[in-house]
């Protein structure tokens, strides 16, 4: 009996510590390849500029809500090499969960996209205070 709550411990503790590891890359990538703002900071960011908006999550996500003045391009298309931005402006990604536009602004990284040139939203899309589609 022993064994088995040793085990389940072990197994929960390195679950604990794997999830801990992820989120800790991704947020450490962030910062790697971009500026990550708050909620309210990227919104007094995004009205102060005129930057391009980009929001990386799949098309139905964006169809059925989207930060107003954004445009859909999947995180994907930032792995093709495919997004088509302008590199003389600032960049404003968001996504759900942070993981896609983390990659999406070490795509544009390797692209030679400056970095701070590359905002992104920390928290994500449902956190945004600022105007939005319905």
């Amino acid at each position: 009996m022993n064994n088995i709550l040793l085990l389940v411990a072990t197994i929960a503790f390195a679950w604990i510590l794997f999830s801990f590891a992820g989120w800790l890359w991704v947020f450490v990538s962030a910062k790697m390849h971009g500026t990550l703002l708050k909620p309210i900071e990227f919104t007094e960011k995004l009205e102060a500029d005129n930057g391009q908006i980009i929001d990386v999550r799949e098309s139905t996500l964006y169809k059925r809500s989207h930060i107003l003045g954004s445009r859909n391009i999947a995180a994907m298309n930032f792995l093709q090499g495919k997004s088509g931005l302008r590199k003389d402006r600032d960049i404003f990604l968001y996504d759900d969960n942070l993981r896609d536009a983390v990659r999406a602004a070490k795509s544009l990284s390797k692209q030679g996209f400056e970095k701070n040139k590359v905002f992104i939203l920390r928290g994500g899309f449902n956190r945004y205070e600022g105007k939005k589609t319905k």
